[in-house]
Parts: structure tokens; C-alpha cells; sequence
């Protein structure tokens, strides 16, 4: 791989570094979803993961578990609404609140998205087998964020 800026950066460019190979295991990844005629963009996975796992689920339990947003979760499911993979329905508990749940079409494209899934997470597996402390590295970052902010930890160098 010819060395760029953002290699010459190294840690200064982390997230840079991090968001392009995020972009270019998504854009392959939409290409797979795409063989398999499936009209899925990679920003709804987790959130279209859940609900078919869940059942039925409320937008603050997927906030929640998902460490996101309301507001971003409720901006995905219009999404996945609007292509219809997902429909949202009155609690039977609490009408006030709504639920997420599959549609017709979500749970008729399941099997197919579980094919893909299964797939990807095998050659995830392989591709990532020989870096899997890159995964604990992440994991422990993650934590350590969550313990002292990056925002914090940047105010100690003042």
C-alpha cells in the first residue's frame, strides 16, 4: 500500500485511519448485500439486528444497548422503515410507547440476511484472526474512554 499523509500522521490521524477501513469494509459490504438483492446500507446492521432478534423492542432499549443516541436510533428506523424492513407498532403494555418489530418484508428477508451474516462474520473471523488483540485493544479503549472522556484526557495536556 503506497504511504499517504494519513500514514504519515500515524496517531495524530487515528480516526481518520480508523474511518478509512471502516469505509472500505462497508462499501464491499454493500456490494455483498447488493449480490444477494439485498437493498441494505451497513449503518442499519446493529439496529436492524436487534429488532430481529428481539422481537419487539422500544427505541430507548436500543439506545440503551447499542450505547447510541434516541435521536440517532430513531433517525436509523425511519430508515429502515422507509425501506421496509422494519415497522413500528403501540406497546400492548403502554400505548404511549413505541415499538420496533420486522415487517413482512423484514422477517421474509431474514433468512437471506442471516445467510450473508454468517458468511461475513466467517471471513471476518479469518481476516481478523491473526490481529484479534486488535479487537481487545479496541475493547479496552472503548472502556478507558468510557472511565475518563477523550475530551478530559485532552484538558490534562493544558
Amino acid at each position: 500500500m503506497k504511504a499517504n499523509i494519513i500514514d504519515e500522521l500515524g496517531v495524530l490521524a487515528i480516526g481518520s485511519r480508523m474511518r478509512r477501513l471502516y469505509d472500505n469494509l462497508s462499501s464491499d459490504t454493500a456490494r455483498i448485500y447488493a449480490d444477494h438483492e439485498l437493498q441494505f446500507e451497513i449503518k442499519y446492521f446493529t439496529l436492524f439486528y436487534i429488532i430481529s432478534r428481539r422481537k419487539q423492542i422500544g427505541i430507548v432499549d436500543i439506545a440503551q444497548e447499542l450505547s447510541v443516541t434516541h435521536p440517532a436510533i430513531i433517525h436509523l428506523a425511519k430508515g429502515l422503515e422507509k425501506k421496509g424492513y422494519i415497522e413500528s407498532v403501540r406497546s400492548t403494555d403502554d400505548s404511549r410507547k413505541r415499538m420496533l418489530q420486522l415487517s413482512n418484508k423484514g422477517k421474509k428477508c431474514l433468512p437471506e440476511f442471516e445467510k450473508v451474516w454468517d458468511k461475513i462474520q466467517a471471513l471476518n473471523q479469518e481476516l481478523f484472526a491473526e490481529l484479534h488483540p486488535l479487537l481487545q485493544t479496541m475493547s479496552a479503549i472503548e472502556q478507558t474512554l468510557e472511565e475518563t472522556s477523550y475530551y478530559k484526557r485532552y484538558q490534562k495536556f493544558n
